[in-house]
């Protein structure tokens, strides 16, 4: 799971990994509460059980920072992890319910509830009037490097940009030497990678 993660890092993050020591790039568990706590809980709308997982999440980080009961604290945590959808949907209420956690986790399983078929709850928050339609988000290209792994060694290689004098491809276990490679994800999600030159 971990070597699937690492090819999905990019840019800043991909740097962020290879800072953590081995066991922790090696163990799923350990990975995955490195990221939590380097990059915290987000939460972009869905279903009613990921919200109560978001909920609970603020409630965990709350505690974790000996802030259980500091309200301005929580509301101003739960808000920075708000995205697309929800964080539209948070910009709409009032503020009180902004301000007040108890409020606003009501408003959030509300709008979230357990069970539903994916989408939020409608007409429990009033919407704005129409506005005009957005054009697509650009399509961002990603960039990233090929980790390469044996199984016997737990320090990653990746493919190398250098080609040695007898032009057959190498690995390396510097990030500053490994290839990288670019790529656009196209409307069919398949890409094509290219070498930035």
């Amino acid at each position: 799971m971990t070597d699937f993660v690492v090819t999905c890092l990019v840019d800043n993050a991909l740097l962020w990994w290879s800072t953590l020591d081995e066991e922790v790039q090696g163990s799923w568990k350990l990975l995955r509460q490195a990221m939590v706590s380097e990059y915290g809980s987000r939460f972009c709308g869905g279903s009613g059980e990921e919200a109560e997982d978001f909920v609970r999440a603020v409630h965990r980080k709350a505690i974790d920072e000996g802030k259980p009961r500091d309200n301005g604290w929580i509301v101003t945590y739960a808000e920075s992890c708000l995205a697309g959808e929800a964080l539209r949907w948070y910009a709409q209420l009032d503020l009180d319910t902004q301000e007040n956690w108890k409020k606003l986790q009501k408003a959030l399983l509300n709008q979230y509830p357990r069970g539903d078929a994916g989408g939020p709850a409608r007409n429990l928050v009033p919407t704005p009037p129409a506005a005009a339609s957005l054009a697509p988000a650009p399509k961002v290209a990603r960039r990233g490097r090929i980790r390469v792994s044996d199984g016997n060694s737990s320090t990653p290689h990746y493919l190398s940009k250098v080609l040695p004098s007898h032009n057959r491809l190498c690995t390396t276990d510097s990030l500053t030497d490994a290839l990288e490679l670019e790529w656009s994800p196209g409307s069919d999600d398949l890409s094509t990678l290219s070498i930035p030159g």
